[in-house]
C-alpha cells in the first residue's frame, strides 16, 4: 500500500505533466553548509512510470532506507546525473557559483542519456540559472517526487564520500558529523589543522 506521503509527491509531478509534458527532472543538492566535503547535486528525470513507493525528502529518512532507495532510484529512472563540486573550488568559486554548477552540470550528464529535454526542471531554492522551463520552489525535496529522489541520490552520495575520507582521518569523526561542524569535528580541527577537504573560506563557529 502506498503511504500518503509518496502518493502526494506522484500527485504534484503527475499534475506538473498534464501542464508541460511527460518529464520531470528534480534537482536537489547535499552539503551546501558543511565544513569538510563536496557540495554534491543531482538531478533524477522521471515519468509518470516510475514508482518509487518509500521516496521522500531524503532528510525524513534513515540511512538504511537511503541506501536501499538508491539502488532502486538509479535503476528505474528514466536518467540521472550526479556532479561533485570539491572543497578547493568552493573556496575558489564561492557555494553560490559553486551550487549552481553542480545544478548545471547534474542535469547536462541526466540528459545525455534521453530522447529528448526534460519539460520541466523542478528545483529547490537556490542560484538562478539557466534550466529551462523550471520551477523553483521551496522544500521541493518534501513536495516533488522528482526532487525527493535526487535528494536521495544526492545525499548517499555525499555520505560515502565522507565514509571514505573517515577511513583516511578517522580523528575528524566524519563519518557521524558528515563534515558540519560539532564539538568533535571543531577539535580535530583545532588539534589536527584543516584538510584538504575542509573549505578554508568557511568560519569555524
Amino acid at each position: 500500500m502506498k503511504s500518503q506521503a509518496y502518493i502526494e509527491l506522484k500527485k504534484f509531478d503527475d499534475e506538473l505533466r498534464l501542464k508541460y509534458g511527460r518529464y520531470i527532472a528534480g534537482i536537489d543538492e547535499c552539503g551546501r553548509g558543511s565544513l569538510a566535503g563536496p557540495l554534491v547535486a543531482a538531478c533524477v528525470v522521471l515519468d509518470e512510470r516510475q514508482v518509487l513507493e518509500g521516496v521522500n525528502d531524503s532528510k525524513k529518512l534513515s540511512p538504511k532506507k537511503r541506501e536501499e532507495l538508491y539502488d532502486k532510484i538509479i535503476t528505474s529512472c528514466i536518467s540521472y546525473g550526479v556532479t561533485e563540486i570539491s572543497a578547493e573550488e568552493i573556496d575558489e568559486k564561492g557555494i553560490q557559483e559553486a551550487n549552481l554548477n553542480a545544478m548545471i552540470s547534474s542535469a547536462s550528464k541526466a540528459i545525455k542519456y534521453i530522447d529528448e529535454l526534460p519539460h520541466l526542471y523542478v528545483i529547490d531554492q537556490g542560484p538562478k540559472n539557466s534550466l529551462k522551463p523550471q520551477l523553483m520552489i521551496p522544500k521541493a525535496d518534501s513536495t516533488s517526487l522528482a526532487v525527493a529522489a535526487a535528494s536521495v541520490i544526492a545525499k548517499v552520495h555525499h555520505d560515502r564520500v565522507l565514509a571514505k575520507l573517515h577511513e583516511e582521518y578517522p580523528e575528524y569523526d566524519l563519518i557521524s558529523n558528515k563534515g558540519y561542524i560539532t564539538a568533535k569535528h571543531k577539535e580535530a580541527v583545532q588539534k589536527y589543522g584543516l584538510k584538504y577537504f575542509h573549505r578554508k573560506s568557511y568560519e569555524l563557529k
